[in-house]
């Protein structure tokens, strides 16, 4: 079947992004909600006569951009923005455990990461606020402190009545397969190869091809954001990038429509 001169394109495309030094597949992204190509290039005119009209134009400057939407978070996308590896290993997390005393003690929900005094422990009001702080004591207890063995407090005899709250804050390990995500202010958004895949329709048959855009080097920008609402639909990741000009050619990026039925 004799590909389209003249087609429609609505469907978003599948990313693909390859390591620029390796050649390697590095991550695709096939749950986009939107996809784009953007171009630009600065043009200025040669002037004169009455009514300083334009008379030549000289065009330099040529920019591309490429935006893409995804409706997921890909840890491994947001690791390439920051610059930065992933982090696959067990790491330290905060917890806030609220804790009903029974007995002159309380026993956390995790093992803290580290031996002695936790980050703090407070009384808690009825309204839910701290209160009254108590201190850790590394041997005796007397009033205003508690003891700390394995998961478990206890508190000076008859000082919190059974069913009073505490709240304690401190650190426990994750599992070995947690992924940790950095910023870092020396680290920024690296360049790869891009190709999307999409559909096109042929205006005349109405029948779907394939098209495949290579995009040779694109910058992933690093000014981007993650929403967090309570209210409305999920967030969405939003990956901004410059199309740059390749070290060796000049092809910022290429279209192929092509019949997938027919491939070789």
């Amino acid at each position: 079947m004799t590909t389209p001169n003249q087609w429609g394109i609505r469907e978003v495309a599948v990313a693909t992004f390859y390591d620029l030094k390796t050649g390697k597949a590095l991550v695709q992204l096939n749950n986009l909600k939107t996809s784009g190509l953007e171009n630009s290039a600065e043009t200025v005119y040669a002037r004169g006569g009455r009514g300083n009209a334009k008379i030549l134009g000289f065009s330099s400057g040529r920019e591309g951009k490429v935006t893409l939407q995804d409706a997921l978070f890909t840890n491994q996308v947001i690791a390439m923005m920051t610059g930065n590896s992933l982090d696959k290993a067990s790491q330290q997390i905060y917890q806030r455990d609220v804790l009903q005393v029974s007995d002159n003690s309380a026993s956390l929900k995790y093992t803290p990461a580290h031996a002695g005094a936790l980050i703090s422990v407070y009384k808690l009001n009825s309204d839910g606020t701290h209160g009254t702080e108590l201190t850790y004591a590394s041997s005796s207890i007397a009033a205003g402190k508690y003891t700390l063995t394995a998961k478990v407090l206890a508190f000076n005899t008859g000082e919190l009545p059974d069913g009073a709250e505490i709240v304690a804050y401190y650190q426990t390990d994750t599992d070995a397969t947690s992924n940790k995500i950095t910023v870092s202010s020396d680290k920024f958004a690296g360049s790869f190869k891009v190709v999307l895949d999409c559909l096109v329709r042929d205006v005349v048959t109405h029948q779907d091809f394939a098209a495949q855009i290579v995009i040779n080097n694109a910058k992933m920008e690093d000014n981007w954001k993650v929403d967090m609402a309570a209210t409305g639909d999920p967030s969405v990741f939003d990956i901004p990038m410059q199309i740059l000009k390749p070290v060796n050619g000049t092809e910022m990026w290429t279209m192929t429509i092509y019949d997938d039925a027919l491939l070789a």
